[in-house]
């Protein structure tokens, strides 16, 4: 199956408006530790943006015709292993990846204080995947 250029830009697109509610959103840390509405919407968001992420990865390497991962990690190491992303990138995809799944899992032990001091970068990490994914598809 080739990847479908519109179909990762659809994702893309998803991705960047999972990315642009999370950036419009405006609290200090001591409301976002102590509101957990906005811990859910927070940590809905961050999760349906790396979820993005890994569908758009799997869809690269189904057209690549490269063997199915095992894991969400997986899948962003693969990508830096064919220097599709970056690297050191590609490993803390790996670890948003975990993110998601103690999200969808349940394993909701998140500490909020270092949720608040980490997600603006994880935004940033999430912006360098999507910016990568253009260079590549531009390069296909």
């Amino acid at each position: 199956m080739p990847i479908s250029k519109d179909l990762v830009t659809k994702k893309l697109d998803f991705l960047n408006n999972y990315l642009h509610k999370i950036e419009g959103m405006d609290f200090s840390e001591e409301v976002f530790v102590e509101d957990a509405d906005i811990h859910d919407l927070i940590v809905f968001r961050l999760q349906q943006a790396v979820e993005t992420c890994i569908d758009i990865a799997a869809h690269i390497i189904a057209g690549l015709d490269a063997p199915q991962k095992e894991t969400a990690k997986d899948v962003f190491i693969f990508l830096g292993e064919q220097e599709i992303i970056d690297a050191d990138l590609a490993k803390r995809m790996g670890q948003a990846a975990d993110f998601r799944n103690r999200a969808v899992h349940g394993y909701n032990n998140f500490d909020y204080k270092l949720l608040f001091k980490d997600y603006k970068e994880d935004i940033k990490d999430l912006r360098q995947f999507g910016a990568g994914i253009v260079k590549y598809l531009e390069s296909v």
